[in-house]
């Protein structure tokens, strides 16, 4: 396959590295996006679609669409581009072989490694067909597999809505997993994916195509093998192949589309009782226990080096330095005023400012700072969903919060107890909105330390600094998806009001999701995945109301009712069930608790001026700060029902914005 693309430099930005493989949708190459250095998945079109204006046309029309779909396993689409002489799509780049590399040809895959296959895949076409597409290209060249064991699906750009009609005129790849209906002019359903992935299952499981042998190298041979020849049942070619799971991948290639299985869920659940294994029980991802086939190839692949971080050396001192004269320059400090703000985040921050008013008493010793943790040397996020509150660890996790020091907001941590209290930045720029990664080894916030707010990423281990978002507005209020793929935030990126955004984890593919009626100024993605919640203004000065939203920007509820004066900051319970934000009137707010379906409130504190609250990880505690006894705000810790507020910190500059995390 000839790779002229290679050592190009396309529109003065992506630099293509090296051709990969041959694809349904053209030659795959991984290019470099060399503003960031980031890698990328780079697809050539072939001049039948490049010189073809209606079909760039309709590329362009669904490209919106497409590329905010977004799933676990579903390669994110960056969109089309074109040059005067040729156009081509970009995608997230997955670092790893892909399913070409682990289909066998002599040894077949068991059907315990292959499920896991077909659970990741099934979930990423049961996402696409809820939008109203069908992939229509599946192929082993498009399902990627990382260094983590993750299972992802790509090729989604060229994808086409349910109820088309299907006939397609050959391309270079042969038409080896294509559906009967797809070689006809009839309207197109799941089925013809459906059909495609059995067409892939039946290869890992017995080591041969549907013949029963290699795959012919004619397109009439393939097409008639597809319209018109019965594949030999898998068991005959695989005898530890169970006899059910032999009969039900027959079923699922079946001549009509409507004898078939309907549904991507369907097949993974009749597939799974025929193999007399539990849905739940499939992982989520190839390990060596489960996939040695998949373990043995990702073993011996040679991926790419991590990107080369931008160092904070010179603005971070050396963290142990830090933690050693923490606590003695702590009665050297000279009382300040809160650090200017810049005029964008004034309002977004008024409900703070109203918080320092009152006489700090003695001062209270905090416990000498405990020595650093080391965390895991490279940022990965986290492969799965988890659902269930999280036990907090002995000493009850961690806390990362906004403290004011001198004219600079920075970011600073402590353990629950009381220990371990470090400042963890200390540039010559503002820091708001810690939040950690799901996996706790790093923590996101926001910075102007280059000019606008950006996102930044501090990884705790290697005490180094990626940044995550360039130019694209002012970012404030970051958060993770529970996956950890994905960030919501809200961005002013013109001169509008502040909207919702979204961006994959590694700063690629920022994009807007809401633009609301007026400001918006926090959001906060549910633990169970389905929802992100917000905080809007609705006319009134310094106060907000809450709404909740799809992950799709849709399907919007306002769930605050009855509560006057609600402040700019929000946090889910680990159950999803409920919202903790501050309220009342200006210089006298209180926590609330709001019970998300019914939409009732409880208000957990009475007096203090109270702000910022945050659960612990098992929700059985809230982090929230407080100006009850200083006039400048410090952190408290309560139950969830309000009870036992015990004061966490005691600092002469402000402490706001606490994030618990194990």
């Amino acid at each position: 396959m000839s790779s002229s693309l290679s050592g190009q430099t396309l529109i003065n930005q992506y630099h293509v590295e090296e051709f990969i493989a041959l694809t349904p949708l053209g030659e795959l190459y991984r290019a470099t996006d060399i503003r960031n250095d980031k890698p990328l998945a780079l697809t050539l079109l072939p001049k039948t679609i490049s010189d073809h204006a209606e079909k760039i046309k309709e590329l362009e029309t669904q490209a919106g669409q497409l590329r905010a779909i977004t799933h676990p396993n579903i390669i994110s689409y960056l969109g089309l581009y074109q040059t005067p002489t040729l156009a081509f799509l970009l995608e997230e780049w997955i670092d790893g072989p892909t399913l070409r590399e682990i289909i066998p040809t002599q040894t077949p895959v068991g059907i315990s490694e292959a499920l896991i296959y077909i659970k990741a895949v099934c979930s990423a076409l049961e996402t696409l067909h809820k939008n109203n597409y069908l992939h229509l290209h599946l192929a082993p060249e498009l399902i990627r597999i990382n260094q983590r064991g993750e299972i992802f699906l790509g090729g989604i750009a060229a994808s086409r809505h349910i109820g088309e009609a299907g006939k397609e005129k050959n391309g270079k790849y042969p038409r080896l997993y294509f559906s009967p209906e797809q070689f006809t002019p009839q309207p197109l359903t799941p089925a013809a994916d459906i059909y495609a992935l059995t067409v892939i299952l039946y290869q890992l499981t017995t080591g041969a195509w549907l013949n029963g042998k290699s795959a012919p190298k004619t397109n009439e041979a393939i097409q008639n093998a597809h319209l018109d020849q019965t594949p030999p049942a898998p068991i005959s070619l695989n005898k530890e192949i169970p006899d059910n799971f032999s009969r039900m991948t027959l079923w699922a290639l079946r001549k009509k589309a409507g004898d078939r299985l309907k549904t991507t869920t369907e097949l993974l659940s009749s597939l799974a009782l025929a193999a007399q294994i539990q849905v739940d029980e499939i992982p989520l991802r190839a390990a060596p226990e489960t996939a040695p086939v998949t373990s043995a190839i990702l073993s011996g692949w040679e991926f790419l080096p991590p990107p080369k971080p931008i160092s904070i050396q010179q603005d971070l001192p050396p963290l142990e330095e830090r933690l050693a004269g923490l606590t003695a320059s702590q009665s050297k400090r000279n009382k300040t005023r809160i650090g200017i703000f810049p005029v964008l985040m004034l309002l977004l921050i008024a409900g703070f400012v109203s918080l320092f008013w009152f006489v700090r008493p003695a001062p209270v010793i905090i416990p000498t700072p405990i020595q650093f943790t080391e965390f895991a040397s490279n940022y990965t996020p986290p492969p799965t969903i988890t659902l269930q509150p999280k036990p907090t660890d002995p000493n009850g996790g961690r806390i990362a919060f906004t403290c004011t020091r001198g004219e600079y907001n920075q970011l600073c941590m402590i353990n629950r107890d009381g220990t371990g209290l470090a400042q963890l930045t200390d540039m010559d720029a503002s820091n708001y909105y810690p939040t950690f990664t799901p996996d706790g080894g790093s923590l996101l916030f926001a910075s102007n330390r280059n000019g606008p707010f950006d996102l930044y990423l501090l990884l705790f281990g290697e005490k180094q600094l990626f940044q995550l978002t360039e130019n694209i507005g002012n970012v404030i209020s970051p958060d993770y998806s529970p996956d950890g793929r994905r960030i919501v935030f809200a961005n002013r990126a013109s001169d509008g009001p502040t909207s919702i955004w979204m961006v994959n984890a590694d700063g690629l593919n920022p994009h807007l999701v809401y633009t609301g009626t007026d400001t918006i100024v926090a959001a906060a993605w549910s633990p169970d995945g389905e929802k992100i919640a917000y905080a809007m203004s609705v006319g009134i000065p310094q106060e907000y109301e809450i709404f909740v939203m799809n992950t799709e920007g849709k399907n919007h509820v306002r769930v605050s009712e009855g509560i006057q004066g609600i402040g700019g900051s929000i946090d889910w319970s680990p159950d999803s069930k409920n919202l903790l934000v501050y309220a009342g009137p200006f210089g006298d707010k209180d926590i609330f608790k709001i019970e998300v379906e019914t939409r009732n409130t409880i208000q957990l504190t009475d007096g203090g001026n109270n702000a910022g609250a945050s659960y612990s990880p098992d929700g059985q505690y809230i982090v929230f700060n407080s100006l009850r006894n200083d006039d400048q705000a410090d952190l408290y810790i309560m139950r969830s029902d309000g009870s036992n507020q015990v004061q966490l910190t005691n600092h002469p500059e402000p402490d706001w914005g606490p994030q618990w995390t194990q």
